[in-house]
């Protein structure tokens, strides 16, 4: 795999929201359905036992959420030091990524299931005459 400008965006894009999802969880919004800081201390008021319990997922996911940021940064880093940009991403999918035969194979496949799902879907829908409603 070679470290091409196009490779980098494509990682930042499904790393940070990786990042987002752990910051998420960290926090623990109540309701959401996650343990994090919010959802733990609140807990504390009903059963201390569960919410120590709870702590420790609460930790790990504000592990998570703070290693992955180093992660990001560092390679964020190396990224500019490799002289790549956004400009390079842009022109390398442009002059690259449609050329590959898998690329055109995949998108011609999505192509033609969206617009046979979308026959399917006007075929299939149901008639009512006057007197059936």
């Amino acid at each position: 795999m070679s470290d091409s400008s196009f490779n980098f965006m494509q990682f930042f894009f499904v790393f940070m929201a990786q990042v987002g999802i752990s910051i998420i969880q960290s926090i623990g919004i109540p309701g959401w359905g996650v343990c994090g800081w919010l959802a733990t201390l609140s807990f504390f008021s009903y059963n201390i036992f569960i919410a120590l319990i709870m702590l420790v997922p609460t930790i790990m996911f504000t592990a998570v959420a703070s290693l992955s940021f180093i992660a990001l940064t560092r390679i964020h880093n190396y990224y500019r030091g490799s002289g790549a940009s956004m400009s390079k991403a842009q022109e390398e999918w442009t002059t690259g990524a449609w050329k590959n035969p898998h690329v055109q194979a995949a998108a011609q496949q999505a192509a033609m299931g969206a617009a046979a799902g979308a026959m399917q879907d006007q075929s299939s829908s149901p008639q009512y005459n006057d007197n059936q409603i």
